[in-house]
């Protein structure tokens, strides 16, 4: 899916002047990682919420939603793991993509 590109910390990304497009798989799968329910008043029912997770011993049910979140917005899902290192592993793009 191609979007505009934002920077790493969410803004439009300006830097030659004009807007950037780009694949944005990897931007969309990060919204839906950080939104809450709620968040986007059209779809009020996406995101997960990533952060709400902080405290969690099981990253099951976090696991679960990713897979869910992902799916639901029209992602084909192949991986959602936790590596070694704690971080998040996704494999999922868009099935027109």
């Amino acid at each position: 899916m191609t979007d505009i590109k934002h920077t790493e910390q969410g803004d439009l990304d300006l830097s030659t002047g004009d807007l950037l497009y780009v694949t944005s798989d990897y931007q969309h799968q990060k919204d839906i990682l950080l939104a809450r329910k709620g968040y986007y008043k059209e779809h009020p029912e996406m995101g997960v919420g990533i952060e709400d997770y902080r405290n969690e011993t099981d990253p099951e049910e976090l696991l679960r939603a990713i897979k869910q979140e992902f799916a639901a917005d029209g992602m084909k899902v192949s991986k959602v793991a936790i590596a070694a290192d704690g971080n998040i592993e996704t494999d999922a793009t868009y099935e027109n993509s």
